[in-house]
């Protein structure tokens, strides 16, 4: 029990770690100029690299690489990306919201779908 309380904690320390790296790419991006939809894709992948690189290594603690672990990483990911860039698509065109704080608003439900997917079928 202990061991799964400190797993819980450290992944939630990526997690913290993942979305500054994702929210802070995204607002210089869209700072430049970039488009929201785009900027959204680049932030959250750079932000998943880190959560592979970290939780692989240091939350979970894996030796070695697989192919499944890689497929099931990409596509929870992917899944999380769809939920956040759709949130941010609602707030922006159905509440014409900035696209900041529509970015604001992807976050939760991001992190909910990226947590449940990563500890129940990548690293179990």
């Amino acid at each position: 029990m202990k061991e799964e309380l400190i797993k819980f904690v450290k992944f939630n320390a990526v997690g913290i770690l993942n979305t500054a790296i994702d929210f802070t790419a995204f607002t210089v991006l869209v700072r430049l100029g970039l488009n929201e939809y785009l900027s959204q894709v680049i932030s959250y992948t750079l932000g998943v690299a880190n959560s592979y690189v970290l939780n692989s290594r240091w939350t979970f603690r894996e030796k070695g690489v697989t192919a499944k672990r890689i497929v099931l990483f990409i596509l929870v990911n992917l899944v999380s990306l769809g939920v956040s860039t759709g949130v941010i698509a609602l707030c922006r065109e159905w509440l014409n919201l900035g696209e900041i704080l529509s970015k604001l608003i992807s976050l939760p439900f991001s992190i909910g779908v990226n947590f449940l997917g990563n500890r129940f079928l990548v690293f179990r």
